[in-house]
Order: structure tokens, then C-alpha cells, then sequence
């Protein structure tokens, strides 16, 4: 038991990081599924995705200083690191915006015909009546936004024709790449810069 305590506090500062850097995480992926559920895939990758970005910041200074890193500043020092902290999170929020701008929205039909071609060679290869029902679904699908990709292959451009739906997971798929880039850069900027020991 005493080695275990002694690897908890240890290692502290990066399980409470990966913790409270997994609720944050968690908290920007909820926000951004309940934007792209209510308001759209557009506005979730896009405004909505600059809001759940500040709110994430806010929760995450408060999580940091508090747990992680258990600053103790005050004062002006405090206002400096905060500002610190704002500003390396807006640089890893404008990394995160361009990525979900690009992927999630310039090439959101490019990237849904992608999912299409893994989820359908995925089913081919497992279950074949599982191929044909995902492909009925498609077909009967409710949802009238959709797109045409243009892919590049051996024999010129392919259009392949592409449901909201796979618009929908690939913006997810996009989001969750996004964050984990995030994450690592965060982690990186509040220990060597924000809250580093003196």
C-alpha cells in the first residue's frame, strides 16, 4: 500500500492532469455534440466551437490551479499567470479552430466519404448482412443534408455521394484528433511556461 502512495505522489501532477484534462475534454465534446445536435455541424465547428473553447478555458484554469499544478499565487502574479494561461490557450484554441475549419468543415464531404470507405470495408470484412443494412440506412436516411466528395483516384475524380450522418462522425472523428493534439500542447504550455517551479 505504501508503494502504491508513493507512486500516487509521485506521479500526481500527471493523473490530475489527465483527469481534470479528461473532463475538460469531455466538457468540449459534449458541448460540441449538443451544437452540432441543436444548431448544426457549421456553427458546432465554427462559433460554437469558439464557445465551448472559452469555457473550456475557464473550467481549465480553475481545474489547474486548484488541483493540478496547486498554485498558490496571488495578486498580480496571479493576473500574470492567468494571462499566461489565457493566451497559451487561445494560441492551442486557434490551432483547434483552423483544424475543425479545415477538416471539420472545408473538408467535411472528403472526410465522410473517408468514414463511408472504412465503415463499409470494416462490415465487409466482419459481417456482410451488416454491410447491407448499413447501406439501407444510408440509402433511407431521413437526413436531407448531404454532400457530393470529390476524390482523387488512379482514373481522375470520383464524386461519391455522402449522408449528413457520416458529415456528422467525421466532424466527432475531427473534434476527438483535435483534442488530443490540445491536450498534449496544454499540458506542455502549463508546465514549462504557466505554472512552472521556481
Amino acid at each position: 500500500m505504501e508503494k502504491l502512495k508513493a507512486f500516487i505522489k509521485k506521479y500526481y501532477e500527471g493523473f490530475a492532469y489527465l483527469f481534470f484534462g479528461g473532463l475538460a475534454t469531455l466538457l468540449n465534446l459534449v458541448l460540441f455534440a449538443v451544437f452540432q445536435a441543436v444548431l448544426g455541424t457549421g456553427f458546432a465547428t465554427g462559433i460554437g466551437n469558439v464557445l465551448d473553447n472559452i469555457i473550456c478555458i475557464l473550467f481549465a484554469y480553475w481545474t489547474n490551479r486548484t488541483f493540478v499544478f496547486r498554485s498558490k499565487t496571488q495578486g498580480k502574479a496571479m493576473a500574470r499567470e492567468f494571462g499566461a494561461f489565457v493566451t497559451c490557450r487561445l494560441g492551442t484554441m486557434l490551432l483547434d479552430t483552423a483544424i475543425m475549419l479545415v477538416l471539420g468543415n472545408l473538408l467535411a464531404a472528403q472526410g465522410a466519404a473517408l468514414m463511408e470507405g472504412l465503415l463499409t470495408g470494416v462490415f465487409t470484412h466482419l459481417n456482410p448482412e451488416t454491410l447491407m443494412g448499413i447501406t439501407s440506412t444510408m440509402v433511407h436516411t431521413t437526413d436531407s443534408s448531404a454532400a457530393i466528395a470529390v476524390i482523387g483516384g488512379a482514373d481522375g475524380p470520383t464524386a461519391i455521394f455522402v449522408t449528413g450522418d457520416l458529415q456528422s462522425l467525421w466532424g466527432m472523428v475531427v473534434k476527438v484528433f483535435s483534442n488530443v493534439l490540445v491536450i498534449v500542447l496544454n499540458y506542455v504550455f502549463s508546465k514549462l511556461i504557466i505554472f512552472k517551479k521556481k
